[in-house]
């Protein structure tokens, strides 16, 4: 028998698979996924939840992967109100979606998706009855994934695991496939772009970021993991401190309306010197943060970084980003909340 190729077998599954929501769970009414995507940030806008743990991390750059495994599930768990993973995963996926997790592994290896964060959220999937052909970890580009010692293994056996996969260089626009990018672009507030094929496919996204200072955007937290980590032409789109630029493409129904939570990875701060790693300032923050609000993690997000800056004696965001943040804009197009003194945060410690 002829093996599939990971675009063949990706298109096939997501075809099988991609419209399949409409059943409810006992927590959660499914409709649409673009309608159940829209419930989950308005129920939970302005809210976040953590898990800190102090032996989260052996050190700096080395994660204690069992406790990372436990604040995951427990944070979840904290912010649904449910008692059992499998419960609490039920208010945001449902066993017939499929599932596309975003990584940021730009600055891997010390400065990645946590790996362990990862496997807790797909232990979660697969509890919840998904197989592991429709849960698909994805990055941008292969060189991030797989050269950088990101801690993730391309992947296209789901008798192996869950797809492991990239969405291709940045000059192939793919039709019709998951690696790449739409053919026809859509435009968006601040212009075109090819957007991923994984968010055509995908019923339901998980957004799994890192807190990182971003020497053009400010942060990189949540929303530009969406944003620019799905479309062809990323570049375009640094411009005035990624304001608007990021509220514009992240308000697009290909992103807005798909991701249904964001589980971040909070184990260590980088507030200088981004987006890459670097250990000078980099400091430990022991923290997984669960949220349905990426404005709101951003949010936070931006006044961790902003507070180590202070304290380390580095120049304000503000004065550094004169043209202002791309949060109000956020705010303003309804996807969450920027105002820091709308935002609850409830820091809970690893039981």
């Amino acid at each position: 028998m002829k093996k599939n190729t990971r675009r063949e077998f990706l298109v096939k599954g997501a075809v099988a698979t991609g419209v399949a929501v409409a059943a409810s769970t006992g927590t959660a009414v499914f409709q649409t996924p673009a309608a159940f995507a829209r419930e989950l940030r308005t129920d939970g806008a302005g809210k976040l939840v953590a898990v800190e743990c102090s032996k989260a991390m052996k050190s700096l750059n080395k994660e204690n992967a069992a406790i990372v495994g436990r604040m995951t599930n427990q944070a979840l768990k904290h912010f649904s109100g449910k008692r059992t993973v499998v419960k609490a995963w039920r208010d945001f996926i449902h066993p017939s979606d499929t599932v596309g997790i975003k990584l940021n592994c730009l600055a891997s290896p010390n400065l990645g998706t946590s790996p362990a964060m990862v496997h807790a959220i797909v232990r979660g999937l697969q509890a919840l009855g998904i197989p592991n052909e429709r849960i698909i970890l994805y990055e941008q580009y292969k060189d991030q994934l797989v050269r950088r010692g990101s801690g993730f293994a391309l992947n296209d056996d789901p008798g192996k695991g869950p797809i492991v996969m990239h969405l291709g260089e940045k000059s192939h626009l793919t039709d019709g496939g998951l690696i790449g990018y739409e053919k026809t672009a859509s435009k968006h507030h601040s212009g075109p772009s090819h957007y991923s094929n994984m968010l055509k496919h995908c019923s339901a996204l998980i957004n799994v970021p890192v807190i990182k200072d971003h020497s053009l955007a400010g942060v990189t937290v949540a929303m530009k993991n969406m944003t620019h980590g799905n479309i062809n032409n990323p570049h375009h789109y640094h411009k005035h401190d990624c304001n608007p630029q990021i509220a514009d493409i992240y308000d697009h129904p290909l992103i807005k309306d798909k991701v249904r939570l964001t589980v971040c990875d909070g184990l260590r701060v980088l507030y200088d010197g981004g987006p890459q790693d670097n250990n000078r300032f980099k400091v430990l923050h022991n923290r997984i943060y669960v949220t349905t609000d990426a404005v709101a993690l951003d949010s936070w997000g931006f006044e961790i970084i902003e507070e180590l800056r202070k304290k380390h004696g580095k120049p304000s965001l503000h004065e550094r980003h004169p043209t202002g943040s791309y949060l109000a804009r956020a705010e303003k197009l309804g996807l969450g909340v920027a105002d820091r003194k709308k935002i609850e945060l409830k820091v809970h410690q690893l039981s």
